[in-house]
C-alpha cells in the first residue's frame, strides 16, 4: 500500500503540466514581397553570411570603431536596457517558482508563566513543515512562466535593439562632426581667397583699374563668409556636444579632420536579396516573442476554466522539552479541488481580453514588418540616387573650377566685370558645402541600410 502511495504521487508529478490550453504557434504569414527590387548595379555577389557582417567590419575607420568601442562601454541607455534584461530574467524566475512545490520550515520557542505563582517559568518548543503545491494538470502556471519567458527574450530583443542603435548613432554622430568641420574648412578657405581677391581688387583701386562698386562687392563676399563660418563654429559645437552625450564620457573628441569620402566599407548585396532577412532584425524578434506570449497568456485564460487541485500538507510538533519535540508530533495532508461555477463571467472576459491581446501582438508585428520592409527599399532606393548625385556634383564641381579660373584671367585683362568672378566663386562655395553633404547623406543611407538588414551586433 505504501508502495501504491508513493507511486500514485510520482505520477500526480509528472503528469502535472503536461496539458497546454495553448493555441498552436504558427508564425504569420509576411505582409510584404519576398524579394526586395535592386538595381542592376547593386547585384553585387557576397558569401552567403553577408548579414552576419558585424559593425567592426562594416566601418572601415579606426577612429569611429574607437568612439562606437567607448560608446558600447559607458553609455546609458545601453546599460538600462542590459538591467531591463535581468529584470525580464528575474521576474520570469519569480513567476516559474509557482510551478514547483513550496516547502517551507517554521520554529518557534515560547516562554509563558503566572503572575501570582511562583512556580516558575515554561518553556515551550513547535516546529513544523509546512508543504503547498498546485498541481498544474491544465497549464495555467506553465503558460504564465512561458509567457514571462517570452518577456524576457523579447528584453533581449529590446537590448539588442538598442546595441544596434547606439552604433548607428555614434557613426552618424561622428561622421556629423567630421562634417562640421570640413564644411568650417572650407568656409575659411573661401575667406581666404576672398581676401586675396579684396587686396587685389583694392590695389587695382588705386591704379583705376577697377572701380569702389568692385571692391563693395569682394568686402559684401568677406562679410557673408565671415556670418557662415560662424554658422559652422556653432554646428561644429554642437555635434561635438551631442557625440560626447553618446560616448557617455567627456574625454577628448577625434581630431579635426577632413572627410574623406571612403569611410564606410558599406554594404555588399547577393544578386538576390530575401526579405527574410528582416526576420533577423531585433524588432521584429522582439514582437514575434511578444506574439509567443500572448499565445501562452490564452491559454493560461483558458485554464482557468477547469479545476484546480493543490496539495497542501504539514508535519508539526510541540514539546516543553526539544529533545523530545516530534515525539508526539502530527502530520496532515489535504488534497484540495476548485471549481469554477459561477464569477459573473469574469473567466471568459480574461479569455476574451487574451484573445484581443493576441490579435493585436499579430498586428503589430505584421506592423513591424511592413515598417522594416519600407526602410530597406526606401535606403535601397535612395542609395543609386545619391550615387547618381554625387557623380553630377563631382562633374559640377570640375566645371566651375574652370569657369572660375577663366572669369579671372578675363577679369584681369578686362573682359568682364568683377561679378563674373564673384557668381563663379559664390557657385564654387555653395557647391564644395553640396559635396560635402551629399557624402555625409551617402554615408548615413549606408548606415542605416546596414542597421535596416539587422547588421551591426556580431563582433
Amino acid at each position: 500500500m505504501h508502495n501504491l502511495k508513493l507511486l500514485t504521487l510520482s505520477g500526480i508529478f509528472v503528469l502535472t503540466g503536461c496539458i497546454s490550453l495553448a493555441p498552436n504557434y504558427s508564425r504569420p504569414d509576411s505582409p510584404v514581397p519576398q524579394q526586395f527590387s535592386l538595381s542592376q548595379n547593386q547585384l553585387v555577389s557576397t558569401p552567403a553570411n553577408y548579414q552576419d557582417t558585424g559593425w567592426r567590419r562594416f566601418f572601415g575607420d579606426p577612429q569611429v570603431k574607437k568612439l562606437i568601442g567607448e560608446a558600447l562601454l559607458n553609455n546609458r541607455d545601453l546599460r538600462m536596457a542590459a538591467l531591463k534584461v535581468q529584470e525580464a530574467r528575474a521576474q520570469y524566475g519569480v513567476t516559474d517558482a509557482d510551478r514547483y512545490p513550496q516547502l517551507n520550515a517554521t520554529a518557534s520557542k515560547t516562554w509563558s508563566g503566572k503572575l501570582a505563582d511562583d512556580s516558575g517559568t515554561r518553556q515551550q518548543y513547535q516546529a513544523g513543515l509546512d508543504l503547498n503545491y498546485d498541481l498544474d494538470f491544465f497549464g495555467r502556471l506553465k503558460n504564465l512562466s512561458e509567457a514571462e519567458r517570452q518577456n524576457y527574450f523579447a528584453s533581449e530583443e529590446a537590448r539588442r535593439a538598442v546595441h544596434i542603435l547606439l552604433i548607428a548613432n555614434v557613426s552618424q554622430g561622428y561622421f556629423r562632426q567630421r562634417l562640421a568641420y570640413a564644411q568650417l574648412q572650407v568656409a575659411q578657405e573661401t575667406l581666404a581667397n576672398y581676401t586675396q581677391s579684396y587686396a587685389f581688387i583694392e590695389k587695382q583701386l588705386i591704379t583705376g583699374s577697377s572701380n569702389v562698386l568692385a571692391l563693395e562687392q569682394a568686402r559684401g563676399v568677406i562679410e557673408s563668409t565671415r556670418s557662415d563660418i560662424a554658422k559652422r563654429k556653432g554646428e561644429l559645437a554642437q555635434a561635438n556636444n551631442a557625440l560626447q552625450l553618446l560616448l557617455g564620457t567627456y574625454n577628448t573628441l577625434p581630431d579635426d579632420t577632413a572627410v574623406s569620402e571612403v569611410d564606410i566599407n558599406g554594404v555588399t548585396l547577393p544578386p538576390s536579396l530575401s526579405s527574410q532577412i528582416l526576420l533577423q532584425r531585433p524588432d521584429i524578434m522582439q514582437a514575434e516573442h511578444g506574439l509567443l506570449a500572448a499565445n501562452a497568456n490564452i491559454g493560461a485564460a483558458r485554464a482557468a476554466f477547469f479545476p484546480s487541485i493543490t496539495l497542501t500538507g504539514s508535519l508539526s510538533g510541540s514539546s516543553t522539552d526539544l529533545s523530545s519535540l516530534f515525539s508526539n508530533g502530527m502530520w496532515n495532508f489535504i488534497p484540495k479541488i476548485e471549481l469554477p461555477i459561477f464569477n459573473a463571467g469574469r473567466n471568459q472576459s480574461s479569455l476574451d481580453l487574451a484573445e484581443i491581446r493576441q490579435q493585436q501582438s499579430v498586428v503589430n508585428y505584421e506592423q513591424k514588418i511592413e515598417s522594416a520592409f519600407k526602410e530597406v527599399a526606401d535606403t535601397l532606393a535612395l542609395r543609386q540616387s545619391l550615387a547618381d548625385q554625387l557623380a553630377a556634383q563631382k562633374r559640377y564641381l570640375a566645371s566651375l573650377q574652370i569657369t572660375l579660373q577663366r572669369a579671372q584671367t578675363l577679369y584681369q585683362h578686362g573682359a568682364v566685370s568683377y561679378i563674373e568672378v564673384l557668381d563663379a566663386e559664390r557657385s564654387l562655395f555653395a557647391t564644395r558645402q553640396t559635396l560635402l553633404d551629399l557624402n555625409y547623406a551617402r554615408q548615413v543611407n549606408e548606415i542605416t541600410l546596414f542597421t535596416a538588414l539587422g547588421g551591426g551586433w556580431i563582433e
